[in-house]
């Protein structure tokens, strides 16, 4: 499921990277399991200044302006210490690069139709991440 609104308000993919900059006062002073108040959204807030962030363990929405959102890849790193960090263990400060998403994975790309898997092997199931944030990304 791709999202392609938020609040009423339209999603937009991308276009450059970001970095920042988490820091302790940002982990200090972050809310468990809570994808707006999270460190890395305190940091977005700080070093961005943007009206709000949504950080979840596969996209990042920031909403620079209050027209839309933007959306990012959360890195692979940026998702572990999230989910340490959601499950009670810590966040370790340090600079996060937020990615624009795959081209594959842009919204409006069609997905390439045919068989999921090969004839006569069963589906895999995928591994569910408990004890974390919820959301829709």
């Amino acid at each position: 499921m791709k999202i392609t609104q938020i609040d009423g308000l339209p999603v937009f993919d991308a276009k450059r990277p970001l970095v920042l900059h988490v820091t302790r006062s940002d982990i200090a002073k972050a809310d468990r399991k809570e994808p707006n108040n999270c460190a890395i959204a305190r940091a977005c807030r700080r070093e961005l200044h943007v009206v709000e962030a949504r950080i979840h363990l596969g996209r990042t929405y920031l909403r620079l302006n209050a027209h839309n959102w933007t959306r990012y890849a959360t890195p692979k790193a940026a998702r572990d210490e999230i989910i340490a960090f959601d499950r009670g263990g810590s966040f370790e400060p340090g600079e996060i690069l937020l990615a624009p998403v795959k081209h594959s994975q842009k919204l409006g790309t069609k997905r390439k139709t045919g068989p999921k898997t090969k004839p006569g092997k069963p589906r895999r199931s995928p591994q569910v991440v408990k004890n974390v944030r919820g959301g829709p990304a």
